[in-house]
Parts: structure tokens; C-alpha cells; sequence
């Protein structure tokens, strides 16, 4: 065998060493791109009716979600529509693909009465709704004096 033929032969398994080694870290590098892993939140109720409920006590209730996702899920925000309402979520904020999470909400019915409805805005990190907003209501029975 001749020395240019030896040549060809050492170029040809360097380069597709090259080729190898450079789709190898084209693979790996989509592996954690969130464009190709993204995170799906979805909700058991995105609206809940509490019924009525007497003046005074805080009513307590919670939304329970899911990441249907194939990446992370963050939940980056929660906030509530007014004073009166109180939400607290899962002290965890990362949830991987199939995990569920709550997010809790207290209301004040304190001064108020009739029908309520209020609305809780969650934030995260899902591409298709990156901002998810909850309702619930219930009707505030005074009670007669």
C-alpha cells in the first residue's frame, strides 16, 4: 500500500470523526433546547363554584394543575384580581413532565354580599399560554339580623 493511498484513508476516518463528533454535540444541544421540550400546564377546573356561602369567613379553594409537557414546567407568577382574595402556591416551582401542582386561593367575604367572582392569573413558562387565568365565584348570603 502506498503512502497516498494510507493518506486517503487517514483523511477519510478523520473526517468522519469530525462529521460524528459535531452532530453528536448538534444532538445534545437540542436535547435541552426549550424549542424542541416545552412545558404544557392544564388545569382540572379552570372555574369553580363555591355555591353560597355565609358573610364573614374566608372560603378556602384550590386549582389543581398538571404539566402535560415534555420540558420543565416554571411557574414564574401568581396573582390575585383584588385585596380580598389570598393565593399561595406550591412552594416548589419547577415540575417535570406528569407532575401536579396546586395553587390555593382564600377568600375575605367580610362586607360582602351576593355574587362574586374573582380571578386568579398564573404565569409560567408554557409557550401556548404563558399567562393561564382562573375564575371562581360563589354567592354571599347575609345573614339575616
Amino acid at each position: 500500500m502506498g503512502t497516498n493511498k494510507i493518506g486517503k484513508i487517514v483523511f477519510l476516518v478523520v473526517g468522519v470523526a469530525l462529521v460524528a463528533a459535531f452532530s453528536a454535540f448538534l444532538v445534545n444541544k437540542n436535547v435541552h433546547d426549550p424549542k424542541y421540550f416545552n412545558a404544557a400546564i392544564t388545569f382540572s377546573q379552570e372555574r369553580i363554584t363555591l355555591g353560597d356561602v355565609q358573610q364573614g369567613p374566608q372560603v378556602n379553594g384550590e386549582f389543581e394543575f398538571t404539566n402535560n409537557g415534555d420540558g420543565p414546567l416554571l411557574i414564574k407568577k401568581v396573582t390575585a384580581s383584588c385585596g380580598c382574595t389570598g393565593v399561595i402556591a406550591d412552594e416548589k416551582k419547577e415540575y417535570l413532565p406528569g407532575e401536579t401542582g396546586k395553587i390555593k386561593f382564600t377568600f375575605n367575604t367580610e362586607g360582602r354580599s351576593g355574587m362574586n367572582e374573582k380571578t386568579i392569573t398564573v404565569e409560567s413558562n408554557d409557550p401556548k399560554t404563558p399567562s393561564k387565568i382562573l375564575v371562581f365565584g360563589c354567592n354571599i348570603i347575609v345573614p339575616v339580623k
